[in-house]
């Protein structure tokens, strides 16, 4: 029977994530290419890269995508290639005008994007079978990644850190067998996996020190003498393990990334010109050093709604409870030590505390510390039935909202885009007339407003940024989460109180299920690319 029943079990678990990760897929395929009008405008930049390379050429410069790195573009380069096979001579894949065909890639990049999380999902299960020899402890670690709303959602866009997760998984899982053996093979292997690391997103290289990690508290608190078998560990570290994993991390780094050592000069100029951009270099100048302010935003902020709304109670319960377990250390404390490091220069060197994204890469260590812990409370809890089924009751609480939500957001994703309901209504309203749509240049307009009213620009039709004290017919306020009713009747104040405009109405997708409606008003900015608001408004002399 169990040997029936955990296979049935894993592949659920596989088609729940499935399901979550491809309902809504298409969301947005036909808004366009173009700054001004992607729906996800973070899908611009990994186009803009993409379309710059031609592997049937031999064509690989991409500086498009060197402010981030171009392993996954050129993985993304593999189905444009055969696209371009296919292209009609005229229309090339390149072509914004070609909609067909870049759709046809963003929907091809997207499942790629499911196709890395799926690899992911079953990397997490396999890793904390390694730390712990157990099904149940790693099914639950694996259903934990499932359903994270963040993981969910990215995983539904054409961007690099899906794929960052994935080689974060295989170095942990890779680390973790480095405990029984230190292959030469398996030292270059997660030196490699990691260098690709680096190659897709810079800022991920930082995974080489999980191996690293992982060698030097190999059982070491198990031990009497722990301190002196510590630094016998470091020594032996340095004599050899680190040089094979520093030589594969190179290898890695030059095949995800020739251009970094072929083309130096242009790299860096894109990294000093366009990464440095977002970068807050003086958090680390000073006292600044020693300002924890921001990691505890994205403790107590960021993470809770990346892992929306009780998710984040299972890691930081796992966290807590794995500090008091000394025997356990040789398998927590390098991911703990990992996850710190990571959140620390990536937390304090980022624009700030806005973005969910900038937390994924914590979420495969952290399902496997879940595993981890999972796996020895059911060792306590081996002659404690009545314990153990009020554990898994509450595990279910925690994570049924979760899920609800990932449902809820798939589904709204499948509606029609309140950036193309307010298209069609302009494109009612105007007619054939002549007219003016003025957009405030508020915050991210570009992906908010400006897609409703880009695709209407004719010669008769004209899309302007302005303010609201300038004439149009018609003007749109775009705002890239939904709103409250007090921010909207301010935000009409304003508008009116310049006496050139009349509000209309707004436009908006709600997220519901059964009945319940969940309010995005607070989320960090990049999880509701969806779902931004729309206010139109019309000029008073209007008839």
């Amino acid at each position: 029977m169990q040997k029936a029943l955990r296979p049935a079990l894993f592949s659920g678990l596989l088609l729940l994530a499935v399901y979550l990760r491809i309902t809504g897929l298409s969301w947005g395929l036909c808004s366009g290419y173009g700054h001004d009008l992607n729906f996800q405008p973070d899908e611009f930049v990994s186009l803009r890269g993409v379309l710059q390379l031609d592997l049937l050429a031999g064509r690989i410069k991409t500086p498009g995508a060197y402010f981030e790195g171009t392993f996954n573009y050129y993985l993304w380069a593999v189905p444009q290639a055969a696209l371009r096979v296919t292209a009609t001579e005229g229309a090339p894949i390149g072509d914004s005008t070609s909609m067909p065909k870049y759709s046809s890639l963003l929907y091809i990049c997207r499942w790629m994007s499911v196709l890395f999380d799926l690899c992911t999902i079953t990397v997490v299960f396999l890793a904390i079978k390694e730390a712990t020899q157990k099904f149940y402890p790693s099914l639950v670690g694996a259903l934990c990644y499932t359903v994270i709303p963040m993981q969910v959602i990215y995983a539904h866009f054409m961007r690099t850190h899906i794929l960052s997760n994935l080689l974060c998984a295989l170095v942990i899982w890779m680390s973790l067998k480095l405990r029984q053996s230190q292959r030469w093979q398996l030292l270059l292997t997660v030196g490699i996996i990691s260098g690709l690391g680096a190659a897709t997103r810079y800022p991920i290289g930082i995974i080489v020190a999980i191996p690293c990690l992982y060698l030097l508290f190999n059982d070491g608190a198990n031990l009497p003498n722990s301190h002196s078998r510590f630094l016998e560990r470091a020594r032996v570290l340095v004599a050899g393990p680190v040089w094979l994993i520093a030589v594969g991390f190179v290898i890695g780094l030059f095949l995800g990334h020739p251009m970094l050592f072929l083309d130096p000069s242009s790299v860096t100029k894109a990294i000093t010109g366009e990464t440095l951009k977002y970068a807050s270099l003086h958090q680390f100048g000073g006292v600044q050093l020693l300002n924890l302010a921001v990691i505890w935003r994205y403790i107590t902020y960021v993470i809770p709604f990346a892992t929306y709304p009780l998710l984040w109670l299972v890691p930081y319960c796992a966290i807590l409870y794995l500090l008091f377990r000394r025997s356990l250390y040789s398998v927590s404390i390098p991911i703990l030590i990992f996850s710190l490091l990571y959140l620390y220069f990536m937390g304090k060197g980022y624009l700030g505390p806005y973005f969910a994204r900038i937390t994924m890469l914590l979420f495969p260590g952290f399902c496997v510390l879940v595993g981890v812990a999972c796996a020895d409370l059911q060792l306590k809890m081996k002659n404690n039935r009545t314990g153990a089924i009020l554990l898994t009751c509450a595990l279910l609480l925690v994570l049924g909202p979760s899920l609800a939500f990932d449902v809820a957001y798939g589904r709204a994703m499948q509606k029609k885009d309140a950036r193309e309901v307010l298209r069609g209504d302009l494109q009612k309203l105007i007619g054939d007339a002549r007219a003016t749509i003025g957009v405030l240049q508020f915050g991210p307009y570009f992906y908010t407003a400006m897609p409703a009213a880009k695709p209407l620009t004719s010669e008769k039709v004209a899309v302007e940024l302005q303010n609201p004290a300038q004439d149009a017919d018609f003007f749109l306020v775009g705002v890239p989460t939904q709103i409250d009713p007090a921010r909207m009747n301010a935000i009409i104040r304003r508008v009116e109180a310049q006496g050139k405009f009349t509000y209309q109405r707004s436009y908006s997708v709600p997220v519901k299920i059964f009945g319940h409606e969940f309010s995005l008003t607070r989320f960090p900015q990049d999880m509701t690319y969806p779902f931004p608001t729309i206010l139109l408004f019309r000029s008073r002399g209007s008839t």
